[in-house]
């Protein structure tokens, strides 16, 4: 898909990120509506079905350890980001590696119609897992300095660039003293093909959902052993993608994360990343790959050229929190009970987690909800909102939540608004909308059956007008993450939930008129599970890259 991300008129290699009519005009024609998907021709081409892993046919791999310490902090104490970083952390190569599992490792093989899944630690939109992993390291404990792959199949690490390359790195982040200071930095990137075979052109919003429900895993699993982590979404694209050894057409890098111990970390040296040919790997696809031109388009407009850009765009950070005033009529806070619940650890509610496939019908508690509310809501380490001067008093988030709410005890059926700096409901409409919220769901019978559907909303306008076109990536990203979070939160106390695309205008149109302004970026439905799931297991090291490849080719023998 050589052109996916390339066709795109010169005139945009100048910095258009500010020219905002380039992210209206891709969320527009990305909307689903009842319309929209009569009129769509699509269908899923198996010959070209994306293989989902990425592997280099031409440099060495180094496998990872499988002895890595496990999260044992309870789930919902994971999912605060502010906990002090424990004076005796110390950042290696087994850290690494837990780290890596838990966020984005194997957890279950299935075998489906002689065909066989891959599941992982965290959810991807149809199951075609899109983000890869990549790290910049200086020397830690069994790892020397470089630029490495991360691939979850054989659990491996593969080589891209020997040495310290944080400080070419920082540069590319406006001058980060968070890389400066951080021993490793992950970076995630999205293969633009795995998502759009499916997705189509709607794909590049997915990019970032999946990306954000990896992240809430990383993000939980970094603060379950006190360590500290910076979200980067500054940054010179074409710069990170030249350090990765990216082509910037079939991938391109997303968000960048740091990660702190308590280690002496060495400023690095000023290096330069030499041009390297892009590697050689197994062909992501072995049938022809469909042209999507207006994800090309909305990437390119939302980049950054240079480093002066990105410190800009950080700096306009404030301007996008801010919100139109609005007097709501707050009738419901939440509700907690102490202890909370036998709460299970990180590692018990990773290995249970899935994408529930059936709801009860059941009811759960205001308590359950407000639990998930709460602690997916403690705020995302995001660069651009460090800004905020009010971070010590209130939550920082460009993220707003609506919710269907069907048979909660405690609480009023109907459509409410979650106030987050009052951490409390605000009741838009009463009644039972449990059909309606499968209707907005695409009319999936999964969210009438629902306990509650959250829509993850932002205000565009505001964000877009502060953040320009990459504002459209941060708002996707930032909600990706809270939606991993309602995920880690639900199933933490019982529950399942399950993410979905949505009606666009039907959403903002129920919602109004307090939604009147405001974008759905995702939903996720949270019930309890008609059925006893089984947990997955700790697969790290268990599966070779000889079974992989062929498994995958006789996929493609179909």
């Amino acid at each position: 898909m050589q052109t996916l991300i390339s066709n795109i008129s010169n005139s945009v290699l100048e910095s258009v990120n500010k020219e905002t009519s380039y992210a209206y005009e891709y969320h527009d024609k990305t909307k689903h509506s009842e319309i929209s998907l009569t009129l769509s021709r699509h269908y899923l081409d198996w010959d070209s079905k994306p293989f989902p892993f990425k592997i280099y046919t031409d440099l060495p791999f180094i496998a990872l350890p499988t002895d890595f310490p496990k999260p044992t902090l309870g789930t919902l104490s994971s999912l605060i980001h502010s906990r002090k970083v424990d004076s005796g952390s110390d950042f290696d190569k087994r850290n690494l590696a837990e780290l890596l599992y838990f966020s984005a490792g194997i957890t279950r093989i299935l075998h489906v119609d002689g065909e066989t899944y891959y599941m992982r630690a965290a959810s991807a939109t149809g199951a075609l897992y899109p983000i890869e992993i990549y790290l910049v390291s200086q020397d830690i404990p069994g790892l020397k300095a470089g630029v490495y792959h991360f691939c979850p199949g054989d659990f491996s690490l593969t080589m891209l660039r020997d040495g310290d390359y944080r400080s070419f790195l920082a540069d590319a982040a406006g001058d980060s003293s968070s890389i400066l200071h951080s021993p490793i930095t992950l970076a995630f990137t999205s293969i633009a093909w795995r998502n759009a075979w499916k997705y189509q052109a709607r794909s590049y919003r997915h990019w970032f959902w999946d990306c954000g429900v990896i992240v809430a895993n990383l993000l939980a699993t970094i603060s379950a052993h006190g360590f500290s982590t910076q979200m980067i979404m500054g940054f010179v694209d074409s710069a990170v993608n030249r350090l990765l050894r990216l082509d910037g057409m079939q991938e391109n890098t997303l968000v960048l994360g740091t990660i702190s111990g308590n280690s002496d970390v060495a400023i690095p040296p000023k290096v330069k990343a030499e041009d390297l040919p892009t590697p050689a790997i197994v062909p992501i696809s072995m049938g022809k790959e469909s042209e999507y031109p207006e994800i090309g388009i909305i990437h390119q407009a939302s980049s950054l050229l240079d480093k002066e850009e990105v410190k800009l765009w950080n700096a306009s950070g404030v301007k996008a929190l801010r919100r139109k005033d609005r007097s709501e009529s707050v009738g419901y806070p939440l509700t907690f009970e102490a202890p909370i619940l036998r709460e299970p650890s990180l590692e018990e509610t990773i290995l249970l987690r899935g994408s529930s496939r059936k709801f009860s019908g059941g009811t759960i508690s205001l308590t359950q909800l407000s639990n998930i509310l709460y602690y997916a809501t403690r705020g995302v380490p995001l660069d651009f909102l460090e800004n905020d001067k009010s971070v010590d008093t209130q939550i920082s988030s460009i993220i707003d939540i609506y919710l269907i709410v069907n048979s909660v005890t405690g609480l009023q059926d109907g459509a409410y608004f979650f106030d987050l700096n009052k951490q409390a409901l605000s009741k838009l409409k009463s009644g039972r909308f449990s059909e309606l919220a499968g209707y907005l769901c695409l009319g999936q019978s999964l969210f009438v059956a629902s306990n509650v559907v959250f829509f993850l909303m932002a205000d565009l306008d505001i964000i877009l007008d502060a953040l320009g076109n990459r504002g459209y990536r941060s708002s996707q990203f930032e909600a990706g993450v809270i939606a991993g979070k309602i995920y880690l939160a639900a199933y933490a106390q019982k529950m399942g939930a399950s993410g979905s695309t949505f009606f666009d205008d039907a959403v903002t149109e129920f919602f109004s008129p307090h939604a009147s302004n405001k974008s759905t970026m995702i939903a996720v439905g949270v019930g309890i599970p008609g059925y006893k799931s089984r947990p997955g297991t700790v697969l790290a090291g268990k599966v070779t890259r000889a079974e992989i490849l062929k498994n995958a080719r006789l996929s493609s023998l179909k």
